[in-house]
């Protein structure tokens, strides 16, 4: 298993691929960000890797 995650490019908070793919779109988690972080912000390799082994991942 690896550890999929997207760091905000505004604050640094680190979302994890998991919490991204159940929303697609969602608003940093961070204080005071109003940044909008995407499943698709991740790279196509890692959505690839997370999604054909997405048992791996669940919380």
């Amino acid at each position: 298993m690896r550890v999929i995650t997207l760091t905000c490019p505004d604050c640094g908070t680190i979302v994890s691929a998991n919490e991204l793919e159940s929303a697609r779109v969602t608003k940093c988690p961070g204080l005071d960000c109003e940044a909008v972080l995407r499943f698709t912000d991740l790279p196509e390799s890692e959505r690839r890797h997370f999604l054909d082994n997405r048992e791996q991942y669940r919380l």
